[in-house]
């Protein structure tokens, strides 16, 4: 029987209700602490060159924040660094991973999903889904933690349900933040302790899951530069089959977000228009109209969860 993979990204915890931008965690506490503490142990030209300083200019610059594209900007902007200023930025890197997760852990201990939230009502339908579901989650937290469904491998209805971490968890205390390569540039050695394949231990198979699903759904996930390798080869493959043989739906808040996604795929070599001859269905649902009450959107999203649910599979 055809298999589901979801896609989840940062936007489905915040549609949960978790305030887990980059921006909230910059608002924190924790942020504020970890910042004071370390650029109090620099002066000078090492004060200048803290890693902390530039994710903190960044918050306060702009309202729209992202740590891992300011520690990619980083990298390349410091392609020689002497062994003490990089033993200064492993030790800023390795308590920014701290903290993040201390202020993860704080904002989801006792905390329960709101079951009128997109993101709970899809969890709790899929416990009727007959696909076996391949669960690939790109942010640190599980969301059965909350929704107070079963974790790991589990069977629903006769199905069974697989969950990945893919950047690890707080449960076990090993997140990957940082960055990847992106086409044409080179490894920076000495800095190379941010990149997100020096963190990575253990398989994930996300190329495999998504290219032997029939159903792929993306909640919550901006499809960007810094996550694209893991989506390049499934990508690739439907735009060189002609055989539509796949459903892929993106769930995202808005219009802009939309136009964004797209932007991010066709910059990454990958033609949209392709993607659109070759799905049998390519389709992107808007959380924000449907909480609006959006007739349109909301006829989209009852069909998406009628045919996840669906036994006959014909069309696919």
């Amino acid at each position: 029987m055809a298999g589901l993979a979801l896609v989840i990204g940062n936007g489905f915890d915040i549609d949960m209700g978790l305030r887990s931008r980059y921006s909230d965690f910059a608002k924190s506490s924790e942020f504020k602490d970890f910042a004071n503490r370390m650029l109090n142990m620099f002066y000078g030209e090492e004060r200048n060159l803290s890693l902390v300083l530039q994710l903190q200019q960044a918050s306060l610059e702009s309202t729209w924040f992202d740590i891992e594209e300011e520690i990619h900007k980083y990298i390349i902007n410091h392609p020689t660094i002497d062994d003490r200023k990089m033993s200064m930025v492993r030790s800023e890197f390795e308590e920014l991973k701290k903290a993040l997760t201390k202020y993860l852990k704080r904002i989801t201990t006792n905390y329960t999903a709101d079951k009128e939230r997109l993101s709970t009502y899809l969890f709790y339908r899929l416990r009727e889904c007959p696909l076996t579901v391949f669960e690939i989650y790109f942010n640190y937290t599980n969301p059965h933690e909350y929704i107070k469904l079963p974790l790991q491998m589990e069977v629903f209805n006769g199905a069974l349900h697989w969950c990945s971490n893919v950047h690890g968890s707080l449960r076990n205390d090993d997140i990957v933040l940082g960055c990847d390569l992106q086409p044409g540039e080179q490894v920076n050695r000495q800095l190379s302790f941010m990149y997100k394949y020096n963190m990575l231990h253990q398989a994930n198979h996300v190329a495999r899951n998504l290219l032997e699903a029939k159903e792929i759904v993306f909640f919550g996930h901006s499809v960007n530069e810094m996550d694209f390798c893991y989506f390049r080869e499934f990508f690739k493959a439907v735009c060189a089959s002609p055989d539509p043989i796949r459903h892929l739906t993106i769930i995202t808040y808005d219009e802009q977000s939309e136009r964004n996604i797209k932007d991010n795929i066709r910059n990454q070599g990958i033609s949209v228009t392709d993607l659109y001859n070759n799905l049998w269905t390519f389709e992107f649902i808007h959380t924000q109209k449907i909480y609006t009450g959006d007739e349109k959107e909301q006829k989209k999203w009852s069909e998406l969860i009628e045919r996840l649910l669906a036994k006959d599979r014909h069309g696919i």
